[in-house]
Protein backbone atom coordinates (compact mmCIF):
# COMPACT_ATOMS: atom_id res chain seq x y z
CA UNK A 1 0.00 0.00 0.00
CA UNK A 2 1.66 3.19 -1.22
CA UNK A 3 -0.21 5.65 1.09
CA UNK A 4 -2.23 3.95 3.53
CA UNK A 5 -3.66 7.52 4.59
CA UNK A 6 -5.69 7.31 0.98
CA UNK A 7 -9.32 7.02 2.41
CA UNK A 8 -8.84 9.90 4.64
CA UNK A 9 -7.56 11.83 1.69
CA UNK A 10 -10.82 11.69 0.05
CA UNK A 11 -13.73 14.30 1.10
CA UNK A 12 -16.40 11.89 0.66
CA UNK A 13 -14.90 8.42 1.93
CA UNK A 14 -14.69 7.48 5.19
CA UNK A 15 -12.79 5.00 7.35
CA UNK A 16 -15.76 2.93 8.40
CA UNK A 17 -16.99 2.58 4.32
CA UNK A 18 -13.07 1.71 3.76
CA UNK A 19 -12.21 -0.84 6.69
CA UNK A 20 -15.29 -2.71 6.86
CA UNK A 21 -18.23 -1.71 4.82
CA UNK A 22 -20.51 -2.40 7.25
CA UNK A 23 -22.19 1.27 7.66
CA UNK A 24 -23.02 2.45 4.82
CA UNK A 25 -23.10 6.33 4.49
CA UNK A 26 -23.92 8.81 1.58
CA UNK A 27 -21.27 10.96 0.16
CA UNK A 28 -22.06 14.67 0.64
CA UNK A 29 -22.49 16.50 -2.53
CA UNK A 30 -20.50 19.51 -1.68
CA UNK A 31 -17.33 20.08 0.25
CA UNK A 32 -15.51 22.96 1.19
CA UNK A 33 -11.53 22.11 1.51
CA UNK A 34 -11.38 24.12 4.74
CA UNK A 35 -7.45 26.05 5.39
CA UNK A 36 -9.02 28.31 8.32
CA UNK A 37 -11.53 29.16 10.91
CA UNK A 38 -12.38 31.58 8.41
CA UNK A 39 -13.38 29.63 5.71
CA UNK A 40 -15.66 27.28 8.51
CA UNK A 41 -17.60 30.03 9.34
CA UNK A 42 -18.38 31.23 6.16
CA UNK A 43 -19.21 27.41 5.43
CA UNK A 44 -21.30 27.48 8.25
CA UNK A 45 -22.80 30.95 7.76
CA UNK A 46 -23.55 29.57 3.88
CA UNK A 47 -24.98 26.34 5.31
CA UNK A 48 -27.37 28.35 7.91
CA UNK A 49 -28.38 31.04 5.94
CA UNK A 50 -29.76 28.20 2.85
CA UNK A 51 -30.79 25.60 5.28
CA UNK A 52 -28.31 23.01 4.45
CA UNK A 53 -27.30 20.30 6.54
CA UNK A 54 -23.54 20.78 7.49
CA UNK A 55 -21.25 18.21 8.51
CA UNK A 56 -17.58 18.18 9.25
CA UNK A 57 -14.69 15.59 8.42
CA UNK A 58 -11.44 15.76 9.88
CA UNK A 59 -10.15 11.93 9.00
CA UNK A 60 -13.29 10.26 8.62
CA UNK A 61 -12.93 7.96 11.66
CA UNK A 62 -16.73 8.59 12.95
CA UNK A 63 -18.25 5.00 12.94
CA UNK A 64 -21.68 6.44 13.03
CA UNK A 65 -21.21 8.46 9.83
CA UNK A 66 -22.14 11.87 10.76
CA UNK A 67 -18.83 13.00 8.84
CA UNK A 68 -20.97 12.44 5.40
CA UNK A 69 -24.47 12.86 4.63
CA UNK A 70 -26.90 13.12 1.66
CA UNK A 71 -27.82 16.75 0.57
CA UNK A 72 -25.30 18.62 2.84
CA UNK A 73 -22.44 20.65 2.86
CA UNK A 74 -18.84 18.93 3.80
CA UNK A 75 -16.38 21.41 5.93
CA UNK A 76 -13.33 19.21 5.19
CA UNK A 77 -10.62 20.38 7.63
CA UNK A 78 -8.23 18.03 6.34
CA UNK A 79 -5.34 20.50 5.17
CA UNK A 80 -5.68 22.30 8.25
CA UNK A 81 -2.74 20.22 10.03
CA UNK A 82 -0.79 22.19 11.78
CA UNK A 83 1.26 20.99 15.27
CA UNK A 84 2.98 23.82 17.10
CA UNK A 85 4.25 23.92 20.37
CA UNK A 86 4.43 26.76 22.63
CA UNK A 87 7.15 26.25 25.39
CA UNK A 88 5.33 29.24 27.47
CA UNK A 89 1.78 29.33 26.47
CA UNK A 90 -0.33 31.21 28.58
CA UNK A 91 -4.43 30.75 27.28
CA UNK A 92 -6.55 33.58 26.99
CA UNK A 93 -7.79 35.93 29.30
CA UNK A 94 -4.95 34.08 31.65
CA UNK A 95 -3.49 37.33 33.78
CA UNK A 96 0.15 37.73 33.28
CA UNK A 97 0.06 36.69 37.38
CA UNK A 98 -0.12 33.23 36.11
CA UNK A 99 2.75 31.22 35.12
CA UNK A 100 3.39 30.72 31.47
CA UNK A 101 3.17 26.90 30.64
CA UNK A 102 4.37 24.53 27.99
CA UNK A 103 1.34 23.78 25.39
CA UNK A 104 0.74 22.25 21.96
CA UNK A 105 -1.93 23.89 19.51
CA UNK A 106 -3.14 21.85 16.81
CA UNK A 107 -5.40 22.78 13.74
CA UNK A 108 -9.16 21.18 13.21
CA UNK A 109 -7.21 18.75 10.31
CA UNK A 110 -4.54 17.73 12.64
CA UNK A 111 -3.47 13.76 13.20
CA UNK A 112 -2.46 12.36 16.24
CA UNK A 113 0.86 11.38 14.19
CA UNK A 114 1.56 14.98 13.40
CA UNK A 115 0.62 15.91 17.40
CA UNK A 116 3.01 13.16 18.59
CA UNK A 117 5.36 14.42 16.10
CA UNK A 118 5.44 17.55 17.19
CA UNK A 119 5.66 16.66 20.67
CA UNK A 120 8.61 14.54 20.62
CA UNK A 121 10.39 16.92 18.76
CA UNK A 122 10.07 19.10 21.38
CA UNK A 123 10.77 16.61 24.68
CA UNK A 124 7.17 16.73 26.06
CA UNK A 125 4.25 14.45 26.46
CA UNK A 126 0.03 15.17 24.85
CA UNK A 127 -2.29 12.78 26.18
CA UNK A 128 -3.79 11.36 22.65
CA UNK A 129 -5.33 8.34 21.32
CA UNK A 130 -3.84 5.26 20.43
CA UNK A 131 -4.29 5.31 16.71
CA UNK A 132 -2.35 8.26 14.79
CA UNK A 133 -4.43 8.38 11.79
CA UNK A 134 -7.30 9.69 14.33
CA UNK A 135 -7.92 13.20 14.44
CA UNK A 136 -6.70 15.03 17.58
CA UNK A 137 -9.10 18.01 17.63
CA UNK A 138 -12.55 15.47 16.70
CA UNK A 139 -14.25 12.89 18.32
CA UNK A 140 -11.58 11.76 20.66
CA UNK A 141 -11.19 14.70 22.33
CA UNK A 142 -14.58 16.41 22.12
CA UNK A 143 -15.56 13.00 23.45
CA UNK A 144 -13.35 12.89 26.28
CA UNK A 145 -10.32 11.62 24.76
CA UNK A 146 -9.77 8.45 27.21
CA UNK A 147 -6.55 7.37 25.52
CA UNK A 148 -4.05 4.93 26.62
CA UNK A 149 -2.72 6.32 29.62
CA UNK A 150 -5.31 7.98 30.92
CA UNK A 151 -5.28 6.52 34.09
CA UNK A 152 -2.25 7.42 34.69
CA UNK A 153 -2.08 11.32 33.54
CA UNK A 154 -6.34 11.72 32.69
CA UNK A 155 -8.11 12.49 29.59
CA UNK A 156 -7.17 14.50 27.02
CA UNK A 157 -10.21 16.57 27.39
CA UNK A 158 -8.83 17.39 30.58
CA UNK A 159 -5.89 19.08 29.77
CA UNK A 160 -7.24 21.34 26.92
CA UNK A 161 -6.00 24.64 28.12
CA UNK A 162 -7.85 26.55 25.11
CA UNK A 163 -10.06 26.29 22.30
CA UNK A 164 -10.73 28.32 19.09
CA UNK A 165 -13.90 27.00 17.84
CA UNK A 166 -16.57 28.48 15.04
CA UNK A 167 -20.23 28.45 16.59
CA UNK A 168 -23.18 27.86 14.76
CA UNK A 169 -23.86 31.66 14.47
CA UNK A 170 -20.49 31.78 13.00
CA UNK A 171 -18.35 33.64 14.79
CA UNK A 172 -14.93 32.28 15.71
CA UNK A 173 -14.61 31.99 19.60
CA UNK A 174 -12.06 31.11 21.59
Amino acid sequence: LKNPFWIEEQPGASQTTGWLGAWQNQVSPYAVAAESAEDIAAAVNFARDRGIRLVVKGTGHDYLGRSNAADSLLVWTHNMRAATFHPEFRPAGVGDDRPPTPALSVEAGTRWLEAYQEATANGVYVQGGGCTSVGACGGFTLGGGFGNFSKRFGSGAGGVLEMEVVTADGQVRV
